[in-house]
């Protein structure tokens, strides 16, 4: 099961997105899962995916900025279900946000 949201973010905001590195996500948790991956560059390729890809062992998050909108893009993907990828995209926007603050 997967979908995606939206979340409000300034000019700076998504430039900071575009750039964040795996160190700069501060969480160890997802939907109750421990984060066993945080990625900025694609595995195979090894090209910047221009945000950062969040992997648990039940699911995981990307969030990327939007190039037309002042907006970045949430995608995420449970294994569990509808409630546990509720419970990632809301909680992907709070690691975020986290991420982009320096908190």
């Amino acid at each position: 099961m997967s979908n995606r949201v939206d979340a409000p973010a300034t000019v700076e905001q998504k430039k900071r997105l575009s750039s964040l590195s795996p160190q700069q996500i501060r969480s160890t948790e997802l939907a109750g899962d421990r984060i066993v991956e945080v990625l900025s560059h694609a595995p195979g390729n090894g090209a910047a995916i221009g945000g950062v890809k969040v992997v648990t062992a039940n699911g995981w998050f990307a969030a990327r900025p939007s190039g037309t909108e002042n907006i970045y893009k949430i995608y995420g993907e449970s294994f569990k279900g509808e409630e546990h990828l509720a419970r990632i995209l809301e909680e992907a926007q709070q690691v975020v946000d986290g991420a982009l603050s320096g908190s």
